[in-house]
């Protein structure tokens, strides 16, 4: 074969194999979907934390708020390729016998030149093509069952789960505590003043954290009980011999029983069944030996521990006995730490001089700055020495969104010509002491702060020299953050949470809370007809 023939078919072969070598290329593309996927779920958390910063800028801006999910992200990619080609070859070598060459053994040219011919022709053609692309699931929540579930007030379960889970209790008492209704049960005008959680108000605020510290400290928590409630009428007992069909019968029946969560219990002269129930509550711990004498003589169900007491009182509708209460004052039936429709209820404290000593100095310091709003004030000399009852009022979903957008308007946009004001809350706390003073922002420069002015509940005005930490609740800044990994563009601004975690304390363990509670209270069944929304991209021909 010819030089120029094997020249000419390598080049064919090499077209062939190019084309080959794409699509095989196409088909790795393909097959490796791992990468794809991870960003994938990159992009879905900063998608559904950029929801959450949505809603608490506009929050901020006391704007409506608007809620929509993620339900669902599929991808794909395709590769496609063909190779086709042909290749025709002409070739004669002249053989002598076919010309009758004569014996002078010479051609006539005339003869040769056209007989003699060479032909070569070939063809190749080859497409390549690449495309990928993604469908995902945009569902707006505006159902009245999602409305219905996040507008309710969270369930003290909810406050357990995330007790026992090791989140700072400080935390989650300033997220999911609205209010505290204080009401002095034994004075003479039945006296009453509410603890509000309201970051507007310097000195609503800076009460309802003296209050907080003063509960933590007491070692305020909750528990999960177990319950039981008749079920059905009583049984007779019989003391006649069971023959083996009867007995039989009798066993079945205990099966039964057991498996829809009955049990059999003895009183008296005849058997009762009662349903497995159980409850959530609040309650004190009690730490080594130690109980918490400063908030006064608690009835014992008042206690972590005390299921048994407490299960006693919880349905009971009988005024409590032993709790001072005056002729013109609510009287006080249930369990402690026990209530319906996100509130729960002490009763029987009596407050710490310590922790009035707190108030005091908090109002002190109001009125050295200009607050004189009579009202916010609490009313230290009615409450001291007296019988109070404590009725905690939780947040609900929504609540906590429009909290946090207030606490980033008081950062941002301050009204009143207010001084712009980061919120801060104090962690590692500990039992039996409570910070001297509050958190102090201004002084602080807004970052993480270790103080060390503990003063301890069991000794008067002892000092503890154990320390606790002030720390940023959330805090959003605006203007550009390059560096940033959370931030959001929103009429005009970009919002973002700082990297520096001095400075962006704990506002995305605070963004993962609020993440779980809305997931709790939004189920496939109650999800709107869904809008789909196709993008594809990334194609190459």
């Amino acid at each position: 074969m010819s030089r120029q023939r094997i020249v000419r078919r390598g080049r064919n072969i090499a077209a062939g194999a190019a084309f080959a070598t794409i699509a095989l290329a196409g088909c790795a593309i393909v097959d490796k979907y791992s990468e794809r996927a991870i960003d994938y779920n990159l992009q879905a958390e900063k998608t559904q934390t950029q929801n959450l910063l949505l809603n608490v800028i506009r929050a901020s801006l006391r704007r409506p708020m608007q809620f929509t999910g993620l339900t669902s992200i599929s991808g794909n990619a395709t590769a496609s390729g063909s190779v086709s080609g042909g290749y025709i070859n002409q070739h004669q070598t002249p053989f002598q016998s076919l010309f009758g060459i004569p014996a002078t053994g010479t051609i006539n040219p005339a003869v040769g030149a056209t007989t003699i011919a060479r032909s070569v022709s070939g063809t190749g053609t080859g497409t390549a093509a690449l495309s990928g692309g993604q469908t995902f699931t945009v569902p707006v929540l505006d159902t009245q069952e999602f409305y219905r579930g996040i507008l309710s007030p969270l369930s003290p379960q909810i406050v357990d789960y995330y007790v026992q889970q090791g989140y700072p209790p400080e935390i989650l008492f300033d997220l999911f505590v609205n209010s505290v209704e204080m009401i002095a049960t034994d004075s003479p005008n039945c006296d009453r003043f509410t603890f509000r959680n309201d970051v507007r108000n310097d000195l609503r605020f800076t009460q309802f954290q003296a209050l907080g510290d003063y509960l933590l400290s007491s070692g305020f928590t909750t528990e999960h009980v177990a319950d039981s409630i008749p079920y059905g009428p009583a049984i007779a007992k019989t003391s006649a011999p069971l023959d083996a069909a009867d007995a039989a019968k009798m066993l079945e029946a205990y099966s039964k029983a057991s498996a829809a969560g009955l049990d059999i219990h003895s009183e008296g002269d005849a058997y009762r069944l009662q349903k497995r129930t159980s409850h959530y509550r609040f309650c004190f711990a009690i730490t080594g030996d130690q109980r918490p004498t400063w908030l006064g003589n608690l009835t014992p169900d008042a206690y972590c521990g005390s299921a048994a007491t407490a299960r006693s009182n919880r349905r009971t509708t009988q005024p409590r006995p032993n709790v001072p209460v005056a002729n013109h004052c609510p009287q006080v039936v249930g369990a402690q730490g026990s209530g319906e429709a996100g509130s729960s209820q002490f009763f029987g404290i009596i407050l710490s001089p310590v922790f009035l000593d707190r108030i005091r100095r908090t109002q002190e310091f109001a009125r050295t700055h200009g607050n004189v709003s009579y009202e916010d004030y609490f009313p230290i000399d009615r409450f001291r020495g007296k019988h109070v009852t404590f009725k905690f009022q939780l947040r609900s979903v929504e609540g906590i969104l429009y909290y946090l957008g207030e606490i980033t308007r008081q950062q941002l946009n301050p009204e009143f010509d207010a001084v712009s004001r980061v919120t801060q809350v104090k962690t590692g706390l500990h039992y039996s002491a409570i910070p001297h003073s509050e958190c102090n922002p201004h002084e602080n420069g807004g970052t993480q702060e270790r103080k060390h002015d503990l003063i301890r509940l069991t000794r008067g005005d002892g000092h503890d020299p154990r320390s606790y930490t002030c720390e940023n609740l959330f805090v959003l800044e605006a203007g550009p953050a390059p560096d940033a990994f959370y931030s959001v563009y929103y009429d005009g601004t970009t919002y973002s949470i700082p990297n520096d975690p001095a400075r962006a304390g704990r506002s995305l363990q605070v963004l993962e809370l609020v993440k779980q509670l809305l997931a709790l209270y939004t189920s496939a069944k109650d999800l709107p007809q869904t809008s789909v929304i196709s993008i594809i991209g990334g194609t190459a021909q």
